[in-house]
Parts: C-alpha cells; sequence; structure tokens
C-alpha cells in the first residue's frame, strides 16, 4: 500500500527529531489467550459457537525532550480457530502521536497503519485506543467475508502559532487510504481521503478557549465511479472545569457536492451537519471517558455516511492489583445522500473486563464481551457472545 509505505518512511524522521539530549523509554506488552464465540462472523441466524485462540506482541516506544513529545506503537496479533480456520489471521497495527510545543507555536502528527482481518477492521471496538483513542474518521461498514482483509493508513498532521496570548491561528490536514481483498461496488470499497482545515482559537478564559474552523475535503473511490467534495465550518469549545475534568463540544455544518455512479446513482449536492460532545475525568483510582457526536464520514460502502454514535469506558482500580474496565459502544450509520443505504445499521458493543497484576509485570486478564448489528435492509439482526482468558507480561511505564 504505498501510503503506509509513505509513513513508514516519515516515522523514523518523526522519531528522529527530536533525538538530541532525549529520553528514551519502552513498555513491551504481549499476551497468550483463549476465547469462545457463540457467533464470531455475526451471521444472520445463528453460526455455532467457536473456540479461538489468540497471541499479541507489541511495544509502546517513547521519546521526550522538554518541548516535544513522540510515541510509536507497533503490534502484531495472530488469531487461530482450529474449528473456523478460514478465520485464522496475523495482523499489524502502528500507532504513532508526535508533538511539539514552544512558548509561541505548537505542532502535531498523529496517526496509524494497520493490516487486519475484516472480521476485526470492520467492527468498532468499545475500548478506546490508548494512543490515539480519537480516529478522525469512522469508514467501518460492519460487512465481514471469510478470510477478507483490509489495510488502512491515515495521517493527520496539525500547526498552530500564538498571535497573543489569547489569540491562535493554524492549519491542519490529513490523508487517509483504505484498500479491501477483496474489494466490490458496494461493501468493501477502496477510497483516498483528502482533508484541509484552516482555524483561529481564543483563549478567552485560563481554562476555556474557542475555536473557529474552515475546512474542504474530498473523497474518492479509487476503483469505482463515486466521490464527493465538500467545504463547511466548524465551533468548538474547550474547557477544563478543574484539573481532573475536562469537556469538548463542536457544531459542524458542510455542503457536499456527490458525483456517484454505484447503484443508486446520485449527482447532486447535499447539506448537512454534524456535532460532538466529550468527556474526560482522570481520578487517583478511576478514569471516565465519553464521548457523544454524530460525524460525516468517508465510508468503504463507496461514498459518504453519517455516523451518529455514542461511546463510554470506565476504568477504576479496586485494589492495588486489580484493576476493572466497563466499556460500551452504539452507532447508529446512515448514507449520506437518498437512497444509498445498502450498509445502513445499528451495531452495539459492551464490555467487561478484569486485570489481576500476579507481579508489578505480569498479568491475567478475564473478560465477557457482546456484539449485535443489525442492518436496515436485512430483517434479522446478529449477535455473538465471547468470553476471554489472557495471561502476559506488560513492562513497567515510563519512570520519570
Amino acid at each position: 500500500m504505498r501510503a503506509a509505505k509513505s509513513l513508514l518512511i516519515v516515522l523514523p524522521a518523526i522519531a528522529a527529531a527530536p533525538a538530541f539530549g532525549a529520553q528514551f523509554w519502552q513498555q513491551p506488552i504481549g499476551y497468550l489467550g483463549v476465547e469462545q464465540n457463540s457467533n464470531l462472523d455475526l451471521t444472520p441466524g445463528g453460526q455455532g459457537s467457536s473456540m479461538g485462540y489468540v497471541g499479541s506482541l507489541a511495544d509502546i516506544i517513547g521519546i521526550g525532550t522538554p518541548e516535544t513529545t513522540t510515541t510509536i506503537k507497533p503490534r502484531i496479533d495472530y488469531r487461530e480457530y482450529p474449528n473456523d480456520t478460514s478465520d485464522n489471521r496475523l495482523e499489524g497495527y502502528l500507532d504513532f502521536d508526535s508533538s511539539y510545543k514552544s512558548q509561541r507555536s505548537s505542532a502535531n502528527i498523529f496517526g496509524e497503519i494497520d493490516h487486519r482481518d475484516e472480521l476485526n477492521a470492520e467492527l468498532s471496538q468499545a475500548v478506546y485506543d490508548d494512543v490515539n483513542p480519537n480516529a478522525p474518521t469512522q469508514p467501518q461498514t460492519g460487512r465481514t467475508q471469510t478470510g477478507a482483509t483490509r489495510d488502512s493508513g491515515y495521517v493527520v498532521p496539525s500547526y498552530a502559532f500564538n498571535v497573543t496570548q489569547r489569540v491562535a491561528v493554524g492549519a491542519s490536514g490529513m490523508y487517509q487510504k483504505v484498500d479491501y481483498s477483496p474489494n466490490d461496488d458496494v461493501r468493501y470499497v477502496n477510497f483516498d481521503y483528502y482533508q484541509g482545515k484552516l482555524f483561529t482559537t481564543w483563549t478567552f478564559t485560563q481554562n476555556s478557549d474557542l475555536t473557529f474552523g474552515a475546512y474542504e475535503n474530498h473523497f474518492n473511490a479509487t476503483r469505482y465511479d463515486s466521490s464527493a467534495k465538500a467545504a463547511g465550518g466548524s465551533v468548538d469549545l474547550s474547557t477544563s472545569w478543574t484539573p481532573l475534568f475536562s469537556t469538548r463540544a463542536g457544531i459542524v455544518v458542510q455542503h457536499s457536492e456527490i458525483d456517484n455512479l454505484i447503484p443508486p446513482a446520485f449527482n447532486g449536492s447535499v447539506n448537512t451537519w454534524g456535532g460532538s460532545f466529550s468527556a474526560i475525568y482522570k481520578g487517583e483510582v478511576q478514569q471516565l471517558r465519553a464521548d457523544l457526536s454524530r460525524n460525516i464520514t468517508p465510508s468503504g460502502g463507496g461514498s459518504v455516511y453519517v455516523n451518529e454514535q455514542a461511546q463510554l469506558e470506565y476504568d477504576r482500580r479496586i485494589t492495588q492489583r486489580l484493576t476493572l474496565t466497563t466499556a460500551a459502544l452504539y452507532l447508529r450509520n446512515r448514507g449520506l445522500t437518498p437512497g444509498f443505504n445498502e450498509n445502513a445499521r445499528n451495531y452495539l458493543r459492551t464490555v467487561v473486563e478484569g486485570k489481576w497484576m500476579i507481579t508489578p509485570t505480569w498479568f491475567v486478564q478475564g473478560g465477557y464481551q457482546y456484539l449485535w448489528q443489525k442492518y436496515t435492509e436485512n430483517p434479522d439482526g446478529a449477535a455473538n457472545n465471547r468470553i476471554y482468558l489472557r495471561i502476559g507480561y506488560q513492562g513497567l511505564n515510563r519512570q520519570w
């Protein structure tokens, strides 16, 4: 994938930039696990239970200086299902986040590259990613095909300059590429997506700032005749209520020009809106993160969709060694253009899991997940109950 190769060339430069006089740290993580699924592929009408084995290896690599922080997390997963060998898969991920801050300016670049089985790539996770918790788009369709894979990558750079103590101006961009193997003209459509944005931030109190933005984006299906050009504006309000609690609220209005020859064909303009609200609380023994959003997003369904989504995660340290995590994700997505709802669906995923540190670095983790999905054009939904147990190693976190 050309996008992945380009990002792999850029990443060493990101990491090397702050290397002079830098502090390095790393946290290797790995586990072996077993799981039981009642309907692994979310097949309407049921599939029969299947047991599987999962192995994962990851490393969180950090580089820090007084002005910069860089985090890179490579990870590989292997899944094997003795009674369902078509779902066996080796998957690879690479997350990165690098930021710079001086007295007058700040910059950031983050992104992800992955090669995944559609079974995992197209079914959104309920637990937030620890490096990039807020993905800029939601291209998932929920469609899965046995043995099929998805290669994807995105990168989001941004820069801001403080004109005064209260006013900053800046620019951000985004590029995303998604490739399916195999691909088709309805459910697995390869695409490129670009976005550029200019913004102004006004810090009107010590704890609050208001950001006004204007942007343009372009969606282009790479093997089929479907494209969309859009322009819009956004307003975001961020507030740190206390050192432990912060919120962010925003609204977006967008005008899109869509030319889609994939049936049902559509050529015309659409006006729509989006919005979001997020809250984060970080205490000494507990953490809560919640997001409620209506996002306008490119989709592997071959056009632009609207995702209405609610996500919640609560983590609590019960004892010095025992941690409990509960999370839930609900989404409802519909095509932006009339009639383009082949992949319109409702989706729910919930997680309850516990993690016990046997030693400062070795752990046992077990949990339960429930997945449910229903497409509007199919009267039958599908659900999966998953129970899993893992034993693993987690290196010590950054030592200050």
